[in-house]
């Protein structure tokens, strides 16, 4: 009888803690569906002087500096942020303390952005040996760097799956066309560990750079010209498939957008990405993914905007290992901006 009440009594643990659990993940689906969260994004003021790295709320408000440098993106917790500095992948966090040096780059090599994967153990980076640039993956503590391109081609701007198992780039080749060589950039996907690369947008003398892909994992985004051949063509953010169909251009078609850098809201149904006004400057947009409501939300003369990254909702529920992330810190209240002395 004793055994009989036993195994009851731990049946019915074990389905109030599936009941628990599944409480939890739709909590969380449901919170990940109103959570606009924040944007941190690298802006200068001025020609001459330094980038910093900003953030605020994804309709502008509440904006204020943490610390130099540029490329910010967000780690999976939601409450620190990854950047790069001299040629160094550094973190803080968002309320402006804990600043970190990850990389310690020699004088030749250098890291020029890096991104953290889903569940925070591995980062993505491009950067140089030398003279090539290439696609690299390090460990969480900038341990045991790994070449995953490794070809004399310049490779840039890696960017995640929601899984973890790919990795979406840039490639740049050149085309030998009637004696003429000219500079074709394409979108390729490839394993998180290298080897499996195919050609995303696959277009000649196409420009297509800075892929982002959706936290639902079904779309890239990133720039792209409608008229390839020109040195400085108008640049469009646009849309495509994962295997390489449907291709469409995202914002509106004018002769004098430049637009690059685009980033995903973290329930995939906004981006934010860098637009050039017609004074030089460039700000910060929003658009909705069907193409709707574009904005600007930074709105700056005299202040240039770039490389906007949207944090990842809080209790998201990561696709790698299934692990649970932290709460982010919603209230934040603005640091004295950190300046980074030189280690020379």
């Amino acid at each position: 009888m004793r055994r009989k009440s036993l195994k009851r009594e731990q049946s019915i643990v074990r389905f109030y803690q599936v009941l628990i659990v599944a409480f939890l993940l739709a909590l969380s689906a449901d919170f990940v569906l109103a959570f606009e969260g924040k944007i941190a994004f690298m802006s200068q003021r001025g020609d001459d002087e330094d980038w910093t790295i900003s953030i605020m709320e994804s309709d502008g408000a509440g904006r204020f500096e943490l610390t130099e440098g540029t490329k910010p993106t967000w780690l999976p917790d939601g409450r620190t942020i990854g950047f790069v500095h001299r040629d160094d992948v550094w973190t803080i966090d968002s309320d402006g303390t804990n600043l970190a040096r990850i990389t310690k780059s020699r004088p030749d090599d250098g890291i020029a952005s890096a991104a953290w994967s889903p569940n925070g153990r591995k980062i993505a980076y491009y950067g140089r040996l030398g003279a090539v640039w290439d696609i690299f993956v390090m460990d969480a503590d900038g341990k045991n760097p790994k070449n995953l391109t490794r070809d004399p081609r310049y490779h840039g701007t890696p960017s995640w799956s929601p899984y973890g198992n790919r990795i979406t780039f840039m490639t740049l080749t050149l085309v030998n066309i009637q004696l003429v060589v000219k500079t074709d950039t394409d979108i390729m996907v490839m394993g998180a560990n290298g080897g499996e690369i195919m050609n995303v947008t696959n277009r000649p003398l196409g420009k297509n750079s800075d892929p982002s892909w959706s936290p639902d994992g079904n779309k890239i985004a990133y720039s792209a010209s409608p008229k390839p051949g020109l040195w400085l063509p108008p640049r469009n953010i646009h849309l495509i498939n994962v295997d390489g169909t449907d291709p469409t251009a995202l914002t509106p078609q004018d002769r004098w957008a430049y637009e690059w850098n685009p980033t995903w809201s973290p329930d995939s149904n906004m981006l934010a990405f860098r637009k050039q006004s017609p004074d030089g400057w460039t700000d910060i947009y929003i658009i909705n993914a069907d193409g709707s409501n574009l904005r600007n939300i930074t709105q700056t003369h005299g202040v240039s905007e770039a490389s906007p990254s949207w944090s990842p909702a809080p209790l998201a529920v990561s696709s790698s290992g299934r692990l649970v992330m932290q709460w982010g810190d919603l209230k934040r209240g603005a640091k004295p901006i950190q300046r980074i002395e030189s280690e020379d």
